[in-house]
């Protein structure tokens, strides 16, 4: 059996199970940080600045809304749920035409992951009930939690990082431009006062734990692209 290059070991490394485990945790303990330090101040910042709802954030997040189907559906539950859905079936589908199809059991696991994170978040958003910022500015800052909210956590980045992050854990080779997506999202909530720092973090801790836990339950079935070709 050839031996893994360096090359193939270091792709496989900044993805791997230890990588979205640290991502968790680093990204739980920035977001418990951020509700006592930074989103107030750092919320207020953006609203009042020139940067705030950049055309570049709203036209954006549309468009990968509707490319993603996000709003395909009249009711914002089922779309959200429409994307991940549609992978599973897919996956399945390609499973039964041949067990072996790594493509078939990626979308399995991507759609998987993706379903789970949505449907953590939005099980965790009615439990906090926290308001937005853009309410919290309206309505003042004494009353934030458990308010009958729903923006922790951030219910688009779940979407995106719950759809991208286990895309970058099987083909850690092409990681960086899969977080491009996310990562844009994430910041775009935050410039358009939709969430919070803490509730983008959040859903990225959510996303990283849901995809760490689906990848240690499926094992070698799921096995990231570079160790798969072993």
């Amino acid at each position: 059996m050839p031996y893994p290059t360096a090359s193939g070991l270091w792709h496989h490394r900044r993805m791997s199970k230890r990588a979205l485990a640290l991502t968790a945790i680093v990204c739980a303990a920035l977001a418990l940080l951020s509700i006592f330090v930074f989103d107030r101040h750092l919320a207020q910042t953006i609203h009042a600045s020139a940067l705030a709802s950049s055309a570049v954030f709203v036209q954006g997040t549309r468009l990968l809304d509707a490319v993603s189907g996000r709003t395909l559906l009249h009711n914002p539950a089922l779309s959200a749920l429409l994307l991940g859905g549609s992978l599973v079936g897919l996956g399945l589908l390609g499973c039964l035409r041949d067990r072996r199809s790594y493509a078939a059991r990626a979308l399995v696991f991507t759609g998987g992951v993706q379903l789970a994170t949505i449907g953590a978040g939005y099980a965790l958003k009615t439990l906090f009930g926290r308001l937005r910022p853009q309410e919290a500015m309206a309505h003042g800052w004494e009353h934030l939690w458990f308010a009958g909210g729903n923006s922790f956590p951030s219910g688009h980045v779940a979407f995106f990082f719950g759809l991208f992050l286990p895309l970058a854990y099987l083909f850690p080779r092409y990681r960086v431009p899969l977080l491009i997506v996310p990562v844009f999202i994430a910041l775009a909530r935050i410039d358009e006062s939709y969430h919070f720092l803490s509730d983008v973090l959040g859903s990225i801790a959510l996303a990283a734990l849901v995809t760490l836990f689906a990848a240690m339950l499926f094992g070698r079935f799921v096995a990231p692209a570079a160790a798969a070709r072993r």
